[in-house]
């Protein structure tokens, strides 16, 4: 993706341009004209917060609308190293922050909200704008100082979009007043108006803002009526079961047919989170399902629900019917790839819920979507397991069948591990996939033809690389231990079926101290997966055990890769044990109690004052409690002043130290472009030392030739000396001999003149004869015209002669065929006369048999 670039990278190609500047031109030219638009803009708001004058506004405004028509959403993108773009979101964060809500710079503000929801459709902005430059505190106290309602639901729809996978770690101090305007939101919209933007879109925030973050969870149960608002949302469909899900059982209890239902109306939003390829809705709602081990009634509806075959197969209609459309545009592609990615994640999860294979029905369908997708940057991974699960949980003989008919896909995944560019997470799927294709009987031989010994030096490159004696003080990435280990696995079973080719390989291996390092730490590792593939590694029979211990009880504690898997399992189990957390939180009181207590101080404070207690002590100690509790507000309100700079402080120090990150990846990026230069010029040098030193002994060299051919000279010049001498003796033989040629020269001058005279009369003979060879030519040509026409006229007679025999012998057929006519005429004749006579004769034999008429 292309992304705003500083001047000194703004000239570098695409990894996918292939030698081509067509596709890249254009990226390369929206990133220097909004780098222009970004750096007028910065200029133009440091104006403003100095003049604060209506002419500045004025550049401002102009320059917010730029930046949000002239500039694609694609070119907000933090990328390393761009500066520009850091301190872009830190001056518009500021300029949004130091405008007023009312007149002119009403207008400004809000075209700069228009500026964030415009850069936040790009995944990469999004998340900067959230997690970096902390927008959502900003945006959280503007929704509650905006009266307008379409200005209301511009926010809320902005923040909805923000809030998706929000994480929050504390009790920050907007939080307490967002929450309870959106539950105002929520609690005001009428009863015919459910199914509204208002009050559905707070509702939604509210979910976001609540979900697997426990610190807005518990400032939530704490500021709101948990009964009433549970009664309020009842109607807003999937967003009540979200919101009831997240408050744990204890506070609202679900039927079974309610989470049926709420499974169907997920997979709808999956579904219509497709027609537009909405990556931040749809990753919330596939993350919710992801996590229903943690709500056991959830998990339960999921275990027993009956329709995933119907709802899976309509998402791969959906997932049809959109990839038919125009996807040319590379942010359209990736949140295509980005969405496919989160359905096969669902899908491998349904499969390994569902047991009695619910999915059989649709396993060639899924594994034809899933082979399109298997080389995919984004969503390769995914497709990969999903295969691997369809392999271990589906129809295996189908799937394994299918795989062995066309082993097209596998056969490019392989190679593809081999190229070093790609992804480690790809690898190591790609790697767990062959290992649950050997274990088949009808695709193992396909692995074992299509993996060698180099393949197993290629994937392992990353670790043997290191240093064996200083293995505790070199880096390795996770990523590369995964890799090793799984690889291992992948090398022992093949060493299982083919021992003759890959035992000793196998054995090689594993006797390498970099990769007893890499089995090591996958033995301490916090992955599942990882542990069981180096347990599964540990039953080969040639397993280094005392090397492998001996790295395991150097570690003095887990390495540096498990970090977020261990906060993930721990804020999971968090998640799943909400209840008992609400339970022992001893100093927790809702909303509820909290109204009753000051119901109770009011109607004591009401006695004080009319002076109905009947001792004077009692009044006393209530005086001296209110006064306590006067006091304790104040305190209140200066903790939580104290609280608010502290939490402006700690957004200001975020975006500072993010935009110092920022110019810290510039500088390593330019210092790395120094050492590639000083190893560069280093090299250089000793180049120009070896040509020194040639040089030098090319210098002695023609300094001792330049000796020997002095030493050549002088005898040159002795003997020049001596062909002097010489050429002398021959000057004078020169003389005589140019009297003489003086002599042959008169005479040959006579010579000349005579010849000339014969080459004129020689040229007029030539003349002559030339013009007798022309007339003889012309003669000749004469009679040849004559002899052709000689023989044309004895082909006609001939031709005559023979058309007139021809003829005659016409004339003499024709002479015959009318004899022959004349003797039928003769005979046709004699036929007719006889006829005439014998009706002559019929006609007289009538009359004479007539009756004779009486007189």
């Amino acid at each position: 993706m292309a992304t705003l670039r500083n001047h000194t990278s703004a000239g570098n190609g695409s990894n996918n341009n292939h030698g081509q500047d067509s596709p890249q031109a254009p990226q390369d030219a929206g990133a220097t004209l909004a780098i222009g638009y970004v750096r007028e803009f910065r200029a133009r708001a440091a104006a403003f917060q100095v003049q604060r004058s209506e002419e500045s506004l004025v550049y401002v405004q102009r320059s917010v609308a730029l930046l949000g028509t002239k500039v694609q959403p694609l070119h907000f993108a933090p990328s390393p190293g761009n500066l520009e773009l850091a301190r872009f979101y830190v001056d518009l964060h500021a300029l949004m922050g130091a405008l007023e809500n009312e007149g002119a710079e009403d207008d400004v503000l809000w075209g700069c909200v228009a500026l964030v929801q415009h850069c936040s459709r790009n995944l990469e902005a999004r998340l900067a704008i959230v997690e970096k430059y902390c927008f959502v505190p900003l945006l959280g106290v503007l929704i509650r100082r905006t009266l307008k309602p379409e200005r209301m639901h511009r926010l809320l729809v902005l923040l909805q979009d923000l809030t998706y996978g929000i994480h929050i770690a504390w009790e920050e101090p907007y939080l307490a007043g967002l929450l309870e305007h959106l539950v105002e939101i929520v609690h005001g919209s009428g009863d015919d108006s459910c199914t509204t933007t208002g009050g559905s879109t707070a509702l939604s925030v509210l979910v976001n803002l609540c979900y697997k973050n426990f610190a807005v969870l518990f400032l939530f149960l704490r500021s709101v009526n948990i009964s009433a608002f549970c009664r309020r949302i009842q109607n807003y469909g999937l967003l009540a079961y979200k919101m009831l899900i997240i408050l744990s059982e204890d506070v609202y209890a679900f039927e079974l047919r309610e989470l049926y239902t709420f499974l169907r109306t997920a997979f709808a939003g999956i579904e219509d989170c497709l027609k537009h390829w909405n990556v931040a809705q749809m990753r919330h709602i596939v993350d919710f399902l992801l996590d229903s081990q943690c709500h056991a009634g959830l998990h339960r509806a999921m275990l027993s629900h009956t329709h995933y075959c119907e709802d899976v197969e309509k998402l791969l209609d959906q997932i049809d019917a959109r990839c038919g459309m125009d996807d040319s545009q590379e942010e359209t592609r990736k949140h295509h790839q980005i969405c496919l990615d989160l359905v096969f994640r669902l899908v491998s999860y349904i499969l390994q819920l569902s047991e009695d294979g619910s999915l059989d029905a649709i396993t060639t369908r899924l594994y034809e979507m899933v082979g399109d997708w298997l080389g995919s940057d984004l969503c390769g991974v995914a497709a990969i397991e999903l295969l691997c699960t369809l392999l271990r949980l589906g129809k295996r003989a189908a799937v394994a069948q299918l795989i062995a008919r066309d082993p097209s896909h596998v056969v490019s995944l392989v190679v593809s591990t081999e190229r070093p560019e790609t992804r480690p997470a790809q690898v190591l799927a790609v790697l767990r996939l062959l290992i649950a294709l050997l274990q088949e009987p009808k695709t193992e031989k396909l692995v074992l033809s299509k993996i060698s010994e180099s393949y197993f030096d290629k994937i392992l490159a990353a670790p043997l690389a290191l240093v064996p004696q200083f293995l505790s003080t070199q880096s390795l990435a996770q990523a590369e231990v995964e890799k090793a280990c799984f690889c291992l696995l992948l090398l022992v079973n093949v060493a299982g079926i083919a021992k003759k080719a890959y035992l000793d390989k196998c054995c090689t291996l594993l006797e390498q101290p970099q990769l007893q390092y890499c089995l090591a730490r996958g033995m301490v590792s916090r992955s599942e997966p990882l542990v069981s593939a180096v347990l599964q590694i540990a039953q080969f029979e040639h397993f280094p055990k005392k090397a492998v211990a001996k790295h395991v009880a150097g570690f003095s504690g887990g390495p540096g890769g498990s970090g977020t898997s261990a906060a993930y399992s721990d804020q999971a189990e968090q998640w799943r044990n909400l209840s008992s957390i609400l339970k022992s939180h001893r100093t927790f009181t809702d909303k509820e109690m909290a109204q009753r207590v000051n119901a109770l101080l009011d109607s004591i404070g009401g006695i004080v004052r009319r002076n109905e207690l009947a001792s004077a002590p009692v009044s006393q100690v209530i005086e001296l409690y209110n006064h306590r509790i006067d006091s304790l507000n104040g305190a209140v309100l200066s903790l939580q002043q104290r609280l608010e700079q502290a939490g402006q402080q700690l957004t200001n120090s975020t975006q500072l130290a993010h935009v110092q990150s920022t110019e810290l990846e510039r500088f390593q990026s330019t210092n790395f472009e120094l050492l590639i230069s000083q190893e560069r010029l280093q090299t250089q040098c000793k180049d120009l030392k070896q040509q020194t030193d040639k040089l030098k002994s090319n210098m002695s060299n023609l300094l001792k030739q330049l000796s020997e051919n002095s030493e050549h000279l002088q005898a040159s010049e002795r003997r020049l000396n001596v062909k002097k001498s010489e050429i002398a003796g021959l000057q004078k033989d020169c003389e005589e001999l140019r009297t003489n040629l003086s002599a042959k020269s008169e005479e040959l001058t006579k010579l000349e003149a005579h010849n000339k005279e014969n080459i004129s009369r020689i040229d007029k003979l030539k003349k002559s004869m030339v013009a007798y060879e022309q007339d003889m030519k012309e003669k000749l040509r004469t009679i040849e015209e004559r002899e052709r026409e000689l023989t044309k006229t004895h082909k006609a007679l001939e031709e005559q002669r023979d058309a007139r025999k021809k003829s005659e012998d016409l004339v003499s057929v024709l002479e015959t065929q009318l004899q022959e006519r004349k003797d039928q005429i003769e005979h046709l004749e004699m036929e007719q006369k006889e006829t005439e006579d014998l009706r002559k004769t019929i006609m007289s034999l009538m009359e004479s048999k007539k009756p004779k008429r009486k007189a």
